[in-house]
């Protein structure tokens, strides 16, 4: 049973999706998860007259858990001396607002180790999860823990090499976690009180978030597993809508994929290259790969019909590439710094953070990448996404050290 199980506040109307403001950045991914804001009038593109200014820099342990940014408090995780910590800062000042510590290895295994999820935040609450399968629900203003689960003592669920890596989702008044269990390989909380409403598959975790999608009117969510891409029916939780088999060494299935028109994109590293297919058959079909446009541990986005992404990993550096959703052709290739890196879209613009701690802002002009400044605002290996949100970038290492940078019109 759930810790601490008293509700905090009654429970909020339902919503399809986590319910934020057009300036928040409240999840892994942004608004809609997807790495992409459409409109904006915060952000300054012209880097050459303006450059971005550092408005406060903090250190919060190892891990490359990323930024969610909600109500003036920017949240992320790290670890240290074998404790991970949840800080919650000041958005303009770094100030400390509050931190809730807790013991958890740093599970340094071929990499640095600490933390891998990033927070998400519902109202005003907020929800994270280590590595270990340690979930929290805490209060987004003082940190207070409201309730607590644990993936392998609650659910059963199956540990992988690297620990859980994917951020909790809410849907409507559920949380969705994936703890990999053989009863439940995705399982949905009542989001107030911690309590089981239902589990769902029987896969093996990934390291990829799910991703809420809606397909013919109907709402539904994608889990890329250790072995399969799978999808399920939110509205009428059961059997998988479809499995597509995706074996990768190690099980590392760790980028997000993409779902438009009855079709997903993926990707994942050590040779496994990306792949478009079609799951509106009743058995999903295999449209266009490419072994080469490999994404170990970065995203990707799909704006229009391209799909951008900074391939690579294990030290074999890749460019910046764009590449047709339905085709598969390449639209253009741009050479970055760093071995891999990540992308987010804000109105037409395009912010690049690589791994060797570059900072590129571009727009995709169709046939070419168009640069409009650069800085390297990190030393250390990089490899969580950027986090943007009223003007403000922010970024982290993975050895622990947190920027924030100022990219507004007015900074």
């Amino acid at each position: 049973m759930p810790k601490a199980l008293k509700t905090i506040v009654p429970l909020l109307a339902l919503t399809c999706l986590i319910t934020a403001e057009s300036s928040d950045w409240p999840r892994f991914l942004g608004p809609d998860g997807n790495g992409v804001v459409l409109e904006d009038d915060t952000l300054n593109t012209d880097w050459a007259a303006n450059p971005p200014k550092i408005l406060w820099t903090r250190q919060i342990g190892l891990g490359c858990s990323s930024f969610a940014v909600a109500d003036g408090k920017a949240l992320s995780l790290g670890n240290t001396n074998n404790q991970d910590t949840v800080w919650c800062f000041d958005t303009k000042t770094g100030a400390l607002i509050w931190k809730h510590t807790y013991d958890e290895p740093k599970g340094a295994k071929y990499y640095s180790g600490g933390t891998s999820s990033t927070p998400t935040i519902d109202g005003d609450r907020v929800y994270t999860v280590s590595k270990q399968g340690k979930l929290f629900c805490l209060e987004l203003g003082s940190g207070k823990v409201i309730w607590e689960r644990n993936y392998s003592d609650d659910f059963d669920g199956r540990r992988q090499s690297w620990g859980w890596a994917a951020s909790p989702v809410v849907y409507k008044n559920l949380l969705l976690i994936d703890p990999g269990a053989k009863d439940g390989a995705l399982v949905a909380l009542d989001k107030n009180t911690g309590e089981t409403v239902w589990k769902i598959g029987t896969e093996e975790p990934g390291y990829s978030t799910p991703v809420v999608y809606q397909d013919r009117g109907r709402d539904r969510v994608s889990v890329f597993h250790k072995k399969a891409l799978v999808g399920y029916d939110l509205e009428s939780p059961g059997d998988p809508l479809f499995r597509y088999s995706w074996r990768t060494s190690y099980g590392a299935n760790a980028s997000n994929p993409h779902f438009r028109d009855g079709k997903f994109y993926i990707s994942s590293g050590y040779g496994s290259g990306y792949a478009v297919i079609d799951v509106t058959k009743p058995e999903p079909e295999l449209l266009h790969r490419d072994r080469e446009l490999i994404l170990k541990v970065q995203t990707s986005i799909l704006v229009g019909d391209h799909v951008i992404a900074h391939y690579g990993g294990d030290g074999d550096p890749r460019n910046l590439v764009a590449l047709n959703f339905d085709s598969g052709e390449i639209a253009w290739k741009q050479e970055v710094p760093g071995d891999l890196g990540n992308v987010i879209a804000i109105g037409d613009h395009l912010i690049v953070f690589t791994d060797s701690g570059h900072v590129i802002l571009g727009k995709d002009q169709g046939d070419h990448f168009q640069e409009l400044g650069r800085k390297h605002a990190l030393l250390g290996t990089s490899w969580a996404p950027p986090s943007y949100s009223n003007g403000r970038l922010y970024l982290r290492n993975n050895l622990g050290k947190a920027i924030c940078l100022d990219v507004s019109k007015t900074n």
